[in-house]
């Protein structure tokens, strides 16, 4: 049984020589018939009535029952009670001080995720559960046209010309199309990017005019302001070396492929580049599937991106009866073909918040191609989390359980002690200068490895992003959850 995979990340807590194990959990309440087999591995959707007195006991049975199955650290380092009543009647209004967020029928559901050592292994109730989840999958909406431009100039004027229509965005619907020739907003002259940002914000609803040459032609667009994702991938030069900076690793941004189809746009616009830089400073994480495959596009058939000890959700008979267990694997992800952007040489960028899935292509292009990184430590995150909802697996609220850790293709890990640039340089304008000149030489070579002493991120006593009781909202979540998808 699979479930969704977010911030892949790993830990050396289990070591590489146990490729495979299995824990059965002792409860026979997860005993089910063969039927159930086919409802897409929804086991757990339902509890036993006769044992539950209500529906908030009921959620604290499917969680416990979810904890037991999936969280990796439940049976090997002992962390999980018996049975679900070990934690019936023990929250109080301190749960939300520590991590998740329940309001008061769900304290006992907080109190049981807190007394996991994993601090990002967490519940939300469902009164923020859809925050949440769109927090984690989707890059932010944002109120604007959706359209991105460059200055031109032709020697004696300068313009502005539109290089990118967002799907789905209000240029989109308006009619507006790459190569159009901004002549002016709302009867307005425009001739600077700075000027059309301003012209084309505002409240949601509202209307401006954009007037724009094609073909010889003008053409008035009427474009009424409106949410769209924001970009997750971004392009730039700095003394004409492309830098593609990736902001997070999303399932739903500006692009129908996610982040993956942003990064491979950058690439196919950057083609004649010998020397990229890639600037994954600030960056959180985000979609397992999505980094891997970025990190993909950076290797030569074969290569090996990351090595996970992964939960699995799997079934056995015992005295004739079916039962769940939980199963941990050894799963290697590499190469399957040469990535569009191997033969380049590559300057990588971090930043002491680079994290999860920004871990992941830092570590197998550093590894692989021996890339050098400017900037500082990285974060460190190496384990990665299941996200459990109400669709799939019965639970009323939101459930982030750790379910997963790796190593390199070295079989080492950067979990808790990050990893150490080539060049530590505080400045981030010197970070940058720093990059380019690597980037314009094309020749050094990664020397540094993962860090030596432990950077105590996953401290049970470590802050947390409710220590003010406050309900997450958009930036808590991606600084750290998207520091744990």
């Amino acid at each position: 049984m699979k479930f969704s995979k977010l911030l892949i990340s790993l830990e050396t807590a289990l070591l590489l020589a146990a490729c495979e194990s299995t824990v059965s959990s002792d409860s026979s309440e997860y005993e089910i018939p063969s039927s159930d087999l086919t409802k897409n591995g929804i086991f757990l959707a339902t509890y036993p009535s006769d044992q539950v007195q209500n529906e908030y006991e009921g959620e604290l049975y499917i969680n416990f029952a979810w904890l037991d199955l999936a969280y990796i650290y439940g049976h090997t380092r002992n962390e999980i009670g018996d049975n679900y009543k070990v934690y019936l009647g023990k929250g109080t209004a301190d749960v939300n001080k520590v991590k998740g967020y329940c309001t008061a029928d769900y304290y006992d559901v907080c109190y049981m995720y807190n007394q996991m050592a994993d601090p990002f292994t967490q519940y939300f109730d469902p009164n923020v559960a859809d925050q949440v989840y769109k927090s984690v999958m989707e890059t932010n909406e944002i109120v604007g046209i959706g359209a991105d431009v460059e200055p031109v100039s032709d020697g004696t004027s300068s313009y502005l010309t539109i290089t990118k229509i967002y799907p789905e965005s209000p240029a989109k619907k308006a009619g507006l199309i790459e190569g159009d020739i901004i002549v002016s907003i709302d009867g307005l002259s425009i001739s600077t990017s700075e000027n059309f940002e301003k012209m084309c914000s505002g409240e949601k609803g509202s209307t401006i005019q954009i007037t724009v040459l094609r073909n010889g032609g003008t053409i008035v667009a009427n474009v009424t302001l409106d949410e769209y994702h924001a970009p997750s991938v971004i392009i730039h030069y700095e003394d004409s070396i492309p830098v593609i900076e990736i902001l997070e690793f999303s399932e739903t941004t500006i692009h129908p492929k996610g982040t993956y189809g942003e990064f491979l746009e950058a690439l196919e616009k950057t083609a004649g580049a010998t020397s990229t830089i890639i600037d994954l400073r600030q960056n959180p994480g985000g979609s397992v599937d999505h980094c891997n495959n970025i990190s993909m596009e950076f290797l030569s058939a074969g290569d090996t991106v990351i090595m996970d000890q992964m939960v699995n959700i799997d079934t056995t008979t015992v005295n004739g009866k079916l039962k769940l267990i939980q199963r941990i694997d050894t799963i290697v992800t590499t190469a399957t073909k040469d990535g569009i952007g191997k033969d380049r040489y590559y300057v990588l960028m971090s930043s002491d918040s680079s994290a999860s899935c920004a871990e992941v292509v830092l570590s197998a292009v550093s590894v692989n191609k021996r890339s050098p990184i400017v900037g500082v430590t990285s974060y460190g995150k190496g384990i990665g989390q299941g996200v459990f909802t109400e669709k799939e697996h019965g639970i009323r609220g939101l459930a982030l359980i750790t379910a997963m850790q790796g190593f390199d293709k070295n079989g080492e890990s950067y979990h808790d002690v990050g990893i150490v640039p080539d060049y530590e340089i505080l400045d981030p304008d010197e970070q940058m200068a720093k990059a380019v000149e690597l980037a314009k030489g094309a020749t050094e070579l990664r020397t540094a490895g993962y860090g030596t002493e432990r950077l105590y991120h996953f401290s049970k006593a470590r802050e947390s992003i409710n220590s003010n009781k406050k309900i997450p909202d958009i930036r808590d979540l991606k600084t750290r959850y998207k520091i744990m998808h």
